[in-house]
């Protein structure tokens, strides 16, 4: 039996448009500018793995997406012209292609049904309700399909759960491995041996029940979405991948700059499988190689530092090739507000001028009641939020709590204020 090549690929996010502050510019992009800089980022990137799919040597037989190929239930109009390109280059080349819903295009309304339902017309095999489907035979002998590749593929059975179905877990049990076939298993979710709660975008996921995965189930491949994590495999024992995102959506899912050992986000891409009856599963990267770069620069602890020393270092993690492309964050911890006040914030901002975006968040000192009355600082709002509950609370333990949230409160506020003057460089 030959191999099979298959593509694996997720978290597209066709349609995200992060910050409404980054926006093209016509020396940036002459034909689009206005448009929102991640949109397009992700175009783009769509557009570079369809070329590399179509172009790979030996040729793809079938490309999986699971879930999330569009950030919204309701996609914009260039959302919905970029997944179309995709999947009909892909079809017209007689690949074929298995999209699942996952989290971000389920919508909680039923009736508006699901975005994906057209990419049917195309040619693709959609599985987006509350059913789980199994992919195999007939499937494969669509006209589009060559008839070497349909061969190849009749020895696969792709086992297809949306993001729905996995809402009532009883109705997977008899989701099972066919006899005789290369089995993968197509969803979207969590495994239960991933502790945290919500994923990089903020967002809950379904648990993909252990009676899919258990020891008995022996899968040839587990075809997983919803962390943005290239090629992160949540359990040794199972041969399950997450393949990521094509781009770094936000910045929880930045490097570290300078670069230092391999990190988690470092790769964005698909996963290039190799499938072979009874036979681990091969396990490469098809890379997107011009992801743009989301930084982290490293932190500066001001706990010690005088105006001089904070502004030297802030020059310093300036000095290294850093992308002009670019997207950059950097932490400044323990910043006295005086300190923060009397920063050369002209001068930062020049310095932020070298890369496409630089947020500086400064992480400022509680200052004490005690400190010096020249320093009309948040120490006062503190001081009047416990004067104000001392007068208005009785009840120790409300007093504390109302008092613990309001402090929290008054120093994302002012959090919050110190950033955008460092924003707008004053």
């Amino acid at each position: 039996m030959s191999k099979i090549r298959l593509i694996h690929v997720a978290d597209l996010h066709i349609g995200f448009t992060g910050p409404s502050n980054l926006i093209l510019t016509e020396n940036e992009d002459p034909a689009q500018p206005g448009r929102y800089v991640r949109e397009v980022d992700i175009e783009n990137a769509v557009s570079r793995i369809t070329d590399a799919i179509i172009a790979a040597q030996p040729p793809v037989d079938i490309v999986l997406i699971a879930g999330d190929l569009f950030h919204k239930p309701a996609p914009s109009p260039r959302a919905i012209t970029c997944a179309t390109r995709m999947v009909h280059r892909l079809t017209r080349k007689g690949i074929a292609v298995v999209i699942i819903d996952g989290n971000h295009e389920t919508s909680n309304v039923l009736h508006t049904g699901s975005p994906t339902t057209f990419l049917r017309a195309l040619g693709a095999q959609v599985v987006n309700n509350i059913d789980a489907r199994i992919i195999r035979d007939s499937d494969w002998q669509q006209e589009m399909i060559e008839p070497a590749r349909r061969e190849r593929l009749r020895q696969l059975a792709v086992h297809a759960l949306p993001y729905r179905a996995l809402e009532n877990p009883a109705n997977l049990v008899h989701i099972t491995p066919l006899e005789g076939y290369i089995n993968v298993l197509l969803t979207h979710g969590r495994l239960a041996s991933i502790r945290e709660e919500l994923n990089s975008l903020h967002k809950k996921s379904h648990i993909i029940p252990n009676v899919l995965v258990a020891g008995h189930q022996q899968w040839d491949y587990i075809a997983l979405g919803d962390w943005h994590i290239h090629r992160f495999q949540p359990s040794e024992s199972l041969p399950a991948y997450y393949a990521g995102s094509l781009e770094a959506l936000n910045f929880g899912e930045a490097v570290n700059y300078p670069p230092g050992s391999r990190e988690p986000y470092e790769v964005h891409g698909a996963i290039d499988v190799y499938l072979t009856f009874k036979k681990p599963p091969e396990i490469k990267t098809l890379p997107n190689q011009q992801a743009r770069p989301l930084l982290h620069f490293k932190e500066i602890d001001a706990l010690q530092m005088d105006v001089d020393a904070v502004m030297k270092e802030i020059r310093a993690r300036f000095q290294e090739s850093v992308p002009p492309h670019a997207l950059v964050t950097l932490d400044i911890l323990n910043l006295h507000p005086d300190v923060w006040a009397k920063l050369d914030h002209k001068e930062i901002a020049h310095l932020k001028r070298r890369v496409r975006l630089c947020t500086i968040i400064p992480t400022l000192q509680r200052i004490s009641s005690s400190s010096s009355a020249e320093m009309m600082s948040e120490s006062t709002l503190d001081r009047q939020w416990e004067r104000f509950l001392e007068t208005h609370e009785t009840d120790i333990a409300r007093r504390a709590w109302c008092n613990e949230v309001g402090l929290k409160r008054i120093e994302e506020a002012q959090q919050f204020l110190f950033a955008k003057s460092a924003q707008e460089g004053e």
